[in-house]
């Protein structure tokens, strides 16, 4: 650091600008930060002594410059006043910023730190200079909440680093740029040495700026530039119009990434800078007013912001775990248990130990482990000098005894009851650590019941942890609250979880937690229709579920791929489980189907007869080919669509096919009939952690905000109310189509599910939420 900074150079650090009591680690653009700039602005101005100004995040140059505007200024009525619209005499906006720095007759250099996002960026690109360390991540990543730069971002980046570059950044809505990278696309002018710290390049940059003659500060000006042609000589628009084919339709969720090119394109079409603004202003309020697609995306970034602080505040716990160290179990060598290592390796914990009674499957566990781990680092998503420790750091055992010491013990194994159980109790002895954390990834299964296998002292630390397939790519995790679990191993799982970069979700303990209890309704209803309306090539077929599912509503994948991807056998061992499947030796129905029930044994058959589990044995609700799409390319099955014609024989409604519409209603709207019994229940606590669940674990289209969002939102709660009550009279034999009396309350009120808990209405069940949870 400077041992005698200038007096003729005015030091700014945004953080100075934090309200007392307020921390502002990331120092957000809010009010009270945008009036303490422009005060301080305003003084260094007036200052006769000031020639130059440096505007940093903070005094000692380190965390970071900014991560953009405040964005609970967007969720408000205010709306986003706080970027674009002006009021005279009020708080300035980012704009106003904006422009003062570019407008002020001394230069001003930004010394860029960590992170320098959204509008964080756009107050350096309206600085004369900019200058950073190797620390410095830039981006523009409104695009991801569903707006563009409102603060000069699009007009300016153009002008100074090209359309290219400005296509990439905002369209894309990267947020992970280096400096390096800043230097080779001039958004940087230079970057510190390692024998000077960025406050000091900062200064020899200011002191450099101020000598210079005005003229030369005029043309520091982007306000002032044109749009430089493409350095690889494509026309600006040609290289636009390519950027529209490659985004999502308008509909499928691609309206700010469209809005983003438009703007971009004003910048260089149009003939002035101010008229270039005025696009981009209109364009980002319109977003932001008038899409519902923005306000799916924003409610997804605040709703996953919630659903992973809502235990940590609760808790000053500082378990080592929480920083990113310990030794870590996990049991089971599948394809679950692989993908958990691989997490925890890639976060740095360790050592972790991976246990298999099989010595085979253990051996191609920890094989498929280091390949992926080195498929990563040649990918440049692990830097290879890290590489060799994070390998190293893995070790493998076929013995529970070698978990002695672990501080995390993870069971992914079967999901069978006993065997699981029979692991608990082997650890109960076995782990030397009494708050050790006892964690099962079980997907349907009590948590309670495998609890049940510990020490009463123990059961506060056991808790369900269930990652979803494949776990080191899947970024959600269901953490599963027993009966007996404390806040603070609830606060531990989370931190933790947020440390191996999952998103966790805190729900109660029930058949199937949140997301596969959801998951039933909607995969039971399409096989059923299929029972109803298939047969020959007139009727409803598989395709025609998984287009309407997938293609024309917009989920990842449609509910029959997704259990050939998952495995049909799953499915049926869980229907075993419950008592609902035939024997195969005996004949006999299982003891829990009822005569009433409405049911199809038709995914029974094509896996206990048929052996079509799916992807893995090439054959499911389709065929695979291992030469076509590399074996996971659906084609067409006339096994399975002599199976649909033998179940769908007697019904009235054979060989008919469904709308699109329809078959989106008679799946979705049970799913989501279901979340309102869950919330009923307080198996969970808030509908925006539904909607966290199915966007990050079961592919349903973030431009619709999650399934309870969407059904709020896009369709309304009176007309799923009224078309649940007529399925349900249709056929009661399927309880799923029961309109919760959650939902009816809502419809009752006028209100939809969020607004019905953001009014407290659902506090007074507070006590028996806790209780379940």
């Amino acid at each position: 650091m400077t041992s005698i900074l200038p007096s003729d150079t005015a030091i700014i650090a945004i953080a100075n600008g934090a309200p007392p009591n307020k921390p502002n680690p990331v120092n957000a653009l809010g009010a009270p930060l945008r009036h303490y700039l422009q005060t301080s602005l305003q003084n260094a101005l007036d200052d006769p002594n000031i020639r130059a100004i440096v505007l940093i995040g903070r005094h000692d140059g380190k965390g970071v410059f900014s991560a953009g505007a405040d964005i609970k200024e967007f969720s408000g009525s205010g709306g986003g006043s706080s970027v674009a619209i002006s009021q005279t005499g009020g708080i300035p906006t980012l704009n106003d910023i904006a422009h003062f720095i570019e407008r002020s007759p001394k230069p001003i250099v930004t010394a860029l730190t960590g992170a320098c996002l959204g509008g964080g960026m756009e107050l350096a690109l309206a600085a004369h200079y900019r200058v950073a360390d190797n620390t410095l991540r830039y981006g523009l990543p409104e695009v991801k909440i569903g707006l563009i730069p409102g603060a000069g971002g699009t007009q300016r980046l153009t002008r100074l680093c090209g359309v290219r570059h400005a296509l990439d950044v905002i369209v894309r809505g990267r947020s992970n740029y280096s400096a390096k990278e800043g230097l080779q696309f001039h958004f940087l002018d230079a970057v510190a040495t390692d024998d000077e710290t960025v406050l000091e390049c900062a200064l020899r940059w200011a002191g450099w700026a101020a000598n210079l003659p005005m003229v030369t500060l005029d043309s520091r000006r982007l306000c002032c530039r044109s749009v430089p042609p493409d350095v690889e000589g494509v026309d600006n628009k040609d290289m636009c119009d390519f950027a529209l084919h490659s985004l999502p339709p308008l509909e499928k969720g691609g309206e700010s990434a469209h809005a983003a090119v438009k703007a971009i394109r004003a910048s260089f079409e149009l003939s002035s800078f101010k008229e270039g603004m005025e696009v981009e202003k209109n364009l980002f309020n319109d977003l932001l007013y008038h899409s519902l697609q923005g306000r799916a995306y924003r409610h997804i970034f605040f709703a996953e912001r919630a659903a992973s602080a809502s235990y940590s505040i609760q808790s000053n716990n500082q378990n080592q775990l929480k920083q990113g160290k310990g030794t870590i179990g996990v049991i089971g060598a599948g394809t679950m248990g692989r993908g958990i290592a691989i997490s925890f390796l890639r976060a740095r914990f360790g050592p972790v130990i991976l246990v298999d009674v099989n010595e085979k499957g253990l051996k191609d566990g920890v094989q498929y482990i280091v390949a992926t781990l080195e498929g990563e680092a040649k990918k440049g998503r692990i830097h290879p000098s890290k590489l060799s420790s994070i390998v190293t750091s893995l070790q493998s055992s076929t013995s529970l005894s070698d978990l002695a010491d672990c501080d995390i013990i993870v069971e992914a194994v079967f999901e069978n009851l006993d065997i699981k159980r029979q692991i608990f109790s082997k650890l109960n002895t076995i782990s030397k650590k009494m708050d050790a954390l006892l964690l099962s990834n079980t997907s349907t299964l009590d948590v309670d019941a495998i609890a049940s296998s510990l020490s009463q002292p123990r059961r506060a630390y056991c808790a369900g942890m269930h990652f979803f397939s494949p776990a080191h790519v899947m970024k959600l995790v269901e953490v599963v609250r027993g009966k007996d679990t404390s806040a603070d191993t609830l606060d531990i799982i989370c931190a933790v979880s947020k440390r191996i970069r999952k998103v966790p979700v805190v729900v109660g303990n029930c058949d199937g937690f949140v997301g596969n209890r959801m998951l039933n309704p909607y995969s039971t209803e399409s096989t059923l229709m299929l029972t109803e309306y298939g047969g020959g090539d007139q009727g409803l077929g598989v395709a025609d579920v998984d287009d309407a599912v997938s293609r024309y509503f917009g989920m990842a994948a449609g509910p029959f791929l997704i259990g050939d991807i998952a495995g049909n056998d799953i499915g049926y061992s869980i229907r075993r489980e419950k008592g609902l499947v035939r024997d195969p030796k005996t004949g006999q129905v299982g003891p829990s189907r009822s005569a009433q029930m409405r049911y199809t044994e038709l995914p029974d058959e094509m896996v206990v007869k048929f052996g079509r589990m799916g992807q893995k044995t090439m054959k499911g609700w389709y065929n695979y080919d291992a030469k076509v799409g590399k074996g996971r390319k659906p084609l067409p099955s006339s096994e399975m669509q002599d199976l649909i014609d033998k179940y769908s024989m007697d019904s009235p409604h054979r060989c008919r096919k469904l709308g699109k519409d329809e078959i989106v209603a008679r799946v979705l709207f049970p799913l989501v009939n279901e979340g309102f019994k869950i919330l009923e229940e307080g198996i969970a606590t808030d509908p925006a952690d539904i909607d966290i669940i199915y966007i990050y674990g079961y592919g349903f289209p973030a431009w619709k905000g999650g399934p309870m969002f969407w059904a709020d939102n896009y369709i309304g709660l009176a007309p799923i109310l009224s078309e649940l009550e007529k399925l349900h009279r249709l056929y009661p034999g399927s309880d799923y189509f029961r309109p919760s009396e959650l939902l009816r309350k809502c419809v009752s009120m006028g209100l939809g599910v969020q607004e019905y808990y953001k009014q407290g209405h659902a506090k007074s069940n507070t006590a028996g939420i806790k209780s379940k949870l």
